[in-house]
Formats: structure tokens, C-alpha cells, sequence
């Protein structure tokens, strides 16, 4: 995946040529159903630029991603029906709306409608933990409990794949510990989903998921089962510090 680098006024004066800025390069990776993978790296080493792209929200600029057998991009609308996202973004929602308006909204976006939407929103408000708190206006909500009205978002179509982008960012250490339980406990656990989380928590990594990608400068370093990992290391974050500093020595 390759974006281009902004030109400075003197690059136009000059006529140079467009620079890119690679961003993935060389990537190759399958994921099985039911896999839980978390993708560690610094900030910029591609992680959610490489869950975009699986989600079909980019297109890579060469290359092929298929998704339950669709083509991203040749089939890009049938690809996204498989995917849910939990972004880790606050302006996301309409502050101003409650948590159901808010649900009701993105489901009409979702092509979800009428009866069917109104009994989908009940059910998740009950499995994320909302109840009591789906007709407050959303401004109103803690971090933690904004998280959970995304988890509801991202599962409104009922998705197969659900990518979550560092979900546990900016909550507290118990909400932290709520938001694992949820995922580990009802979000996974009663559909058997694919869950692709992108973190820098390593104890996240290890309760959530049962594969690991570590990531750095846009590459692929390393993408193995967390038992194996256990098996000779003491821990996640000690194979992670193996992998990096081995890259370093090799730079």
C-alpha cells in the first residue's frame, strides 16, 4: 500500500516527480475463521492501515485481499458484509443523540430496517451492557461505555469478521477489564467471529487472541500462535522484544 508524499511548493516550481510513501510492503497472510489475531507494532508500523484494507475501506495500491473468497476490490460491497469495525474514535458518533438513535442511524446505513433493526438494537444494547443507559444522549457516556455502544455499532450487521482498532486505548483499568470480558466472554465466544485487534497491550494480546503479527515499518515480521510463543519464551512482550531487536541487529 503506497500513499503519496505531499509536494512542497519548490517540487512544483521544479517539476519533480511524485514520491510515494509505502506503508505495507510485501505482505502476505491468511487468517482461518474462528482466529483471533492481534497485530502489534509502534505507531505507523501499518497496523491500521493493513485492517483497512482487509476491511475494504482501502484499496491496495497492488496486490490482492480476499475476504471469505471476495475480492476487496472487485466485489467490495459483498467483502464489507462479512466485516464490522470498532474504531477507536470518538467523533464517530452523534454526541447529541442517544446510544439507540445513534444505533438506529448506522443501521439505515447498513441497509437494516424497521422491525428487524429496532429487535437488533435491543438484543446488543442487553450484550454489550448498555441497558438503562440506550436513551441517554451519548455526550453523557463515560469512555468505557462509548466503547461499548461501538462494539454494538461494529456488530449491528451481524458480521463474521470484527476488526477492532486499539478498543482499550483510552479506558480505565476497569474499564479496561470489562471490555476484554465482553469481547473474550460474549462477543467471540457465542459466534466464534474472527477478531482482528490492533493494540499495544500486550495482556490484551495474550487474553484475547490465539495469534499474534508483530509489525514494524510497514512489514511483516513475525505472525505466530501465542502457545508456541509461550512454549519457548516467558512471555508475549519478551518474544516482541526478541523480534524487534533481532530486525534492529539485522538493519
Amino acid at each position: 500500500m503506497t500513499f503519496p508524499v505531499p509536494k512542497r511548493y519548490v517540487d512544483y516550481l521544479l517539476f519533480r516527480k511524485n514520491q510515494y510513501f509505502y506503508a505495507l510492503d510485501d505482505i502476505n497472510l491468511n487468517i482461518a475463521d474462528g482466529d483471533r489475531v492481534a497485530f502489534l507494532g509502534v505507531n505507523g508500523a501499518g497496523k491500521t492501515t493493513l485492517l483497512k484494507l482487509i476491511g475494504g475501506l482501502l484499496y491496495p495500491s497492488t496486490g490482492v485481499i480476499e475476504v471469505n473468497q471476495c475480492d476487496t476490490i472487485k466485489e467490495n460491497i459483498k467483502s464489507r458484509k462479512n466485516v464490522g469495525f470498532v474504531l477507536n474514535e470518538e467523533r464517530s458518533f452523534y454526541w447529541r443523540l442517544s446510544g439507540v438513535e445513534n444505533l438506529e442511524f448506522f443501521g439505515v446505513l447498513d441497509n437494516l430496517n424497521g422491525e428487524t433493526l429496532r429487535y437488533k438494537i435491543k438484543e446488543l444494547i442487553r450484550l454489550v451492557g448498555l441497558e438503562g443507559f440506550e436513551h441517554k444522549q451519548v455526550a453523557t457516556y463515560s469512555s468505557g461505555m462509548k466503547q461499548r455502544l461501538a462494539l454494538a455499532r461494529g456488530l449491528l450487521r451481524d458480521p463474521k469478521i470484527l476488526i477492532l482498532d486499539e478498543p482499550t486505548r483510552t479506558l480505565d483499568p476497569q474499564a479496561v477489564q470489562d471490555v476484554k470480558m465482553l469481547i473474550s466472554n460474549k462477543i467471540h465466544d457465542d459466534k466464534q467471529r474472527t477478531l482482528l485487534i490492533a493494540t499495544h497491550r500486550f495482556d490484551e494480546a495474550e487474553e484475547l487472541c490465539n495469534k499474534v503479527c508483530i509489525m514494524k515499518k510497514g512489514k511483516l515480521l513475525a505472525c505466530v500462535p501465542i502457545q508456541e510463543i509461550k512454549a519457548e519464551y516467558q512471555n508475549l512482550e519478551s518474544y516482541y522484544h526478541s523480534v524487534m531487536n533481532e530486525i534492529e541487529h539485522i538493519i
